[in-house]
């Protein structure tokens, strides 16, 4: 049993880069209505405050290096740095339909083999103050796990291929973006 509760502080949102799917940013651009280069940025390893490894799974090769599709960051209005572009006076502007990582977030399975299992809080769960006066009904974040986590092989499985093939190393972004079914503008 976790007993947890968001406070509304946008914390997370202002902390961490989330690493997207195709899935969210086509999900995002048909409610939007916007092209993709108005919410999304391609972070080299070294742009993110946890710099990925070189070998991460997420990273694709293209001519300008390996990069990683996640949501673009912005100045916050009212404050001195940033934070997702969706954030909007500490809330999630698109909560509806936001990516399947900051669907599940603050959980993950106590085991990463047993999907089904118990959840726990992830490390560093949150840098400002969350409540513990709410017991959290696990199931719709267990689904929303399994579901990311379908996804999330199916991405890197894409990534897999594309870096495969030797010419993608001369290739665009916009390249990889058709290869997994998205288009910039």
């Amino acid at each position: 049993m976790i007993k947890w509760r968001c406070t509304l502080c946008g914390e997370c949102c202002k902390r961490y880069v989330p690493l997207v799917l195709p899935e969210d940013v086509q999900r995002i651009q048909d409610t939007l209505q916007r092209p993709l280069s108005t919410f999304v940025t391609f972070y080299r390893p070294t742009d993110l405050d946890e710099p990925l490894d070189d070998s991460d799974e997420r990273l694709f090769q293209t001519k300008d290096g390996k990069v990683a599709m996640g949501l673009s960051r912005v100045e916050l209005e009212g404050e001195e740095r940033e934070g997702c572009v969706f954030l909007k006076n500490n809330l999630c502007s698109i909560h509806e339909f936001s990516p399947l990582l900051c669907r599940q977030y603050p959980f993950q399975p106590q085991d990463a083999d047993d999907l089904d299992g118990p959840l726990r809080l992830v490390e560093n769960v949150c840098f400002g103050k969350h409540a513990e006066d709410e017991v959290v009904d696990e199931d719709p974040y267990r689904r929303s796990y399994r579901l990311f986590q379908q996804k999330y092989d199916e991405h890197v499985q894409q990534i897999a291929q594309w870096n495969a093939n030797p010419q993608s190393r001369d290739r665009s972004i916009e390249d990889f973006l058709s290869f997994v079914g998205l288009q910039w503008s």
